[in-house]
């Protein structure tokens, strides 16, 4: 059996046009419908989902203040877990003070002793008071706090900074007490950098521009018998 198809072409491009058309408004609808539904879930999350979570949050807090109320000592037992929590940074952020006695002894000639030591690290002032043999030798003392360096490691890194500036003379010239032959008293002041006395530097050192012979011996120590030390924050 033959077949003829007898629609014409016009015909034939009208139906696929109409299946096009249909095709396209299905999908418009499918299209619709999946976007009023996105939105009314969400318009549900916020108006009904969210302030049922948020009231339920406010319900556990609102209870644990009522439970932690109920405690004896609750208050300081709060306090108590606050100070453990700063423990930590305050470590890090301590200064080591100690250093102090052994960096006098770097500086430090031969003939001069410290009968008072004041250290106030609020405006990190460093004031030596004491005795030498002349004043040439309390000169010397001055002239290495000035051209004194200090270096340090920290983190695998060495550094080197001037560690005291502002150097300046309070009070120097001859006293009535002497100490065997030391006979002349002075009060010297200056800033000294706080990070000599940071705790997480090592390797420290401070090298100044004198002759091994002009300083102490290493076993020495710069204090007389009475001498007075304080740090002050």
């Amino acid at each position: 059996m033959i077949q003829v198809n007898l629609l014409p072409d016009v015909k034939r491009e009208y139906l696929r046009a109409q299946q096009m058309k249909h095709m396209f408004t299905v999908i418009s609808i499918l299209t619709t419908i999946i976007a009023v539904s996105l939105l009314v879930l969400l318009f549900a999350y916020v108006q009904v989902v969210q302030p049922r979570h948020r009231t339920n949050l406010q319900k556990d807090i609102d209870s644990g203040i009522a439970d932690l109320k109920k405690k004896n000592d609750a208050v300081k037992i709060v306090t108590v877990q606050g100070v453990l929590e700063q423990i930590p940074g305050l470590q890090d952020k301590k200064l080591i003070t100690s250093n102090l006695f052994t960096y006098l002894t770097e500086f430090t000639p031969r003939d001069v002793s410290y009968s008072e030591i004041k250290l106030d690290l609020t405006t990190n002032t460093l004031s030596l008071s004491g005795q030498t043999t002349t004043l040439e030798r309390a000169n010397v003392l001055a002239n290495n706090l000035k051209s004194a360096s200090f270096s340090y490691k920290q983190n695998d890194a060495t550094q080197t900074l001037k560690p005291f500036s502002n150097i300046v003379f309070s009070s120097l010239g001859k006293t009535e007490e002497t100490q065997g032959n030391k006979n002349v008293g002075f009060q010297i002041t200056f800033q000294i950098d706080p990070t000599m006395f940071n705790q997480a530097i090592s390797d420290q050192k401070i090298k100044v521009n004198a002759s091994s012979e002009e300083l102490l011996l290493p076993s020495a120590q710069p204090f007389n018998e009475t001498t007075n030390a304080g740090a002050s924050q």
